[in-house]
């Protein structure tokens, strides 16, 4: 925008001025602004309305105008505690009867609570000063160390250079002269003698383990009748005396080249959770966990959880209780063929989950059901029988399955009719929905005008938000009044329920029928269409008249659903509003499919109304440049005058 400075000659308020020379076409602007605002209000109120009619058609009337809103049927079981049942459109109607003579259920594999068959030494807390006698498992029992003999031999050079051998005995434990109490004594008394100098116990890893470092001579070492050989040239260890207990064995030591094995201290349920390592318990690393084809390989990570985790990808589930220190292991689904079976390829694996022997097995079964006399076999509790959802909840009588009899049967009746409460509560929210609709387009279509035109830019700059709010509320009341869309629905929709159907009898005869021969009338002119049901309690108008309604759903309700839903001839009243609605709403040159209002046009209008804000913009612009111009000359010519003046006036004073 160019900056002006005008009025500096003549002293006049040149903008305020053109302001009100250009007023005129301004208000022109202003008017063309309203009027595309009231277009977008009237769209908006349109747009909520539309709404509100599809919801209305796609929900409410659809479930009226069909044929299986009226085939309901509901179902009663003489003890739910036993047999549930619910009923579908097709059930037939009557009395029946189910026993139930088993239930189907998963399988179960239930463990026995982990305890390890042997019992693993930790060595943790033994040094070489824990006396042999001391020296017990985690139940105290002792490694039977104690009155144990063992004799090193050392090969040597005498003095007269000839090849000796020395060979010294020690009793562990006990009182005799050659008898040690630890290892501490042992490597004291091997120090002490010059020919066995450089050989020392100690313990590594929860095993005795003996070292020669002298380098010179090799030493034999004896234990249980074997002979090991501790090399001069291993200044490392050599020779390890591990110890193991086994509780079906006597204890004994045994002495072993290269011990591998992993002593560990014995666990029961309790010591373990979900966090336990399976190597930690004694399972090696490689033993395979398979159900029904599908395996599990244990590595030197695998802990308790992750093997429930592994197994519950085997399509069972699979859980470990850290209180009972057991595992529990299921089948997915109920059903003989959801058996399955757990195996290892190291039995002893499965004995240390407690998952082996001593673990608990119950098969999966089928349900087996009598209904009307016939027998019925299913994995699951639950069966669909001639339109019936029966649901077995327990047995009604003693079913032996070697022998497949079946005693002390007490059957469970069955009752199905029509759900009759069901189809008037159906047809009652349809009447609801209908009438709070038509309340709707009556209040738009009668709504009256008022004088409150949308606010100008310039008036919305001099009041609040909480007053502009009010203001609009004001300008928008009446945009649909008389609207012909909306006169067009409500006539046709009026027009509609009140017509007659031609129904065929029993006997064969024909018979018109009507809304109002059914029950549900139309409220007077004051309602504009409002539709009651007689003598519906929540009515307060109609509540004390007979309900016609329910007593024709309850002795003949196919005469009602050929009225509403019609036969293979006709269409029925429901069928045939709905249809006028889907008519309403297809697409024209003027609006889109799904819309019952001509929405295209409207954007339309909104496009000619921003062209003609240009347009007007455009001129007013013009016409305040035009003005500018002129009184931008009117302030030269001033100042040339005012200059002249000021020449001539200066003449005159020096004359």
């Amino acid at each position: 925008m160019a900056i002006r400075m005008t009025g500096l000659i003549s002293g006049m308020d040149t903008e305020g001025m053109v302001k009100e020379l250009v007023a005129a076409s301004s208000t022109k602007v202003n008017k063309v602004k309203q009027e595309k605002q009231k277009l977008e209000w009237k769209q908006e109120a349109w747009q909520d309305l539309n709404t509100k009619i599809y919801n209305f058609y796609k929900s409410e009337l659809f479930n009226f105008k069909s044929a299986s809103a009226y085939q309901t049927k509901k179902a009663t079981s003489g003890d739910e505690n036993k047999v549930k049942v619910s009923a579908g459109a097709n059930a037939p109607s009557g009395s029946h009867t189910v026993s139930v003579k088993q239930l189907a259920s998963s399988a179960y594999l239930t463990g026995a609570s982990i305890k390890s068959d042997k019992a693993y030494v930790s060595y943790s807390d033994i040094t070489t000063s824990t006396k042999f006698a001391d020296m017990t498992d985690a139940d105290g029992n002792s490694l039977g160390l104690e009155g144990q003999t063992i004799s090193i031999s050392s090969n040597f050079k005498n003095e007269d250079g000839q090849m000796t051998t020395e060979v010294l005995e020690f009793t562990l434990g006990g009182s005799e002269e050659n008898s040690i109490a630890s290892l501490s004594e042992l490597n004291t008394k091997l120090a002490a003698n010059k020919n066995f100098k450089g050989l020392k116990a100690s313990i590594v890893d929860g095993k005795i383990t003996f070292t020669n470092s002298t380098g010179k001579e090799n030493k034999d070492f004896e234990m249980d009748g074997t002979t090991f050989n501790i090399s001069a040239d291993a200044l490392g260890m050599s020779g390890e005396l591990g110890f193991k207990t086994d509780k079906n064995a006597e204890n004994h030591p045994t002495l072993e080249g290269t011990i591998d094995a992993n002593y560990r201290k014995e666990f029961t349920g309790a010591d373990i959770n979900k966090s336990t390592k399976l190597t930690d318990i004694g399972i090696n690393v490689g033993t395979t966990f398979s159900i029904n084809g599908k395996d599990y390989v244990v590595d030197d990570k695998t802990t308790v959880a992750t093997l429930t985790e592994e197994l519950s990808k085997m399509g069972v589930g699979a859980s470990f209780d850290e209180n009972q220190g057991r595992f529990y292991i299921n089948s997915a689904k109920s059903g003989v063929d959801n058996n399955f079976e757990l195996t290892s390829s190291d039995s002893e694996a499965l004995e240390i989950l407690g998952l082996g022997s001593g673990a608990t097995k119950v098969d999966a079964q089928d349900a087996i059901i009598e209904y009307n006399g016939v027998e019925y076999t299913g994995a699951s509790n639950t069966f669909e029988i001639n339109g019936l959802t029966i649901t077995a909840a327990s047995v009604t009588g003693k079913y032996d399955k070697a022998t497949g009899t079946f005693t002390d049967d007490a059957p469970i009746s069955i009752s199905v009719a029509q759900d009759t409460d069901k189809m008037y509560d159906s047809i009652k929210n349809f009447v609801k929905k209908y009438n709070e609709l038509i309340e709707e387009m009556n209040k738009l279509y009668d709504e009256k005008k008022t004088d409150y035109e949308p606010l100008t830019e310039e008036e919305m700059s001099q009041l609040s938000e909480k007053q502009i709010e009010k203001w609009e509320e004001k300008a928008k009341q009446g945009l649909l009044r008389r609207d012909s869309t909306i006169d067009k629905l409500l006539s046709n929709m009026r027009n509609i329920l009140n017509k007659s159907v031609e129904v065929t009898m029993e006997d064969g005869s024909k018979q018109s029928f009507t809304l109002a021969s059914l029950g549900i009338v139309t409220g007077d002119y004051t309602e504009n269409g409002k539709l009651h049901i007689l003598g519906d309690a929540d009515d307060p108008t109609y509540s004390g008249e007979t309900n016609k309604l329910k007593a024709m759903l309850e002795s003949n309700p196919d005469i009602f659903q050929q009225v509403i839903a019609g036969t293979g001839d006709a269409n029925g009243i429901g069928e045939q509003l709905y249809d006028s609605l889907a008519a309403s709403m297809k697409r024209t040159s003027t609006s889109r499919s799904l819309t019952f209002y001509d929405d295209i046009t409207m954007e339309e209008q909104m496009k000619d109304y921003d062209e003609d804000v240009d347009k007007w913009q455009e001129k007013l612009q013009k016409l305040e440049d035009r003005y500018y111009e002129q009184f931008a000359a009117m302030e030269s010519a001033m100042a040339a005058l005012q200059q002249q003046q000021s020449y001539l006036a200066g003449l005159m004073g020096g004359m």
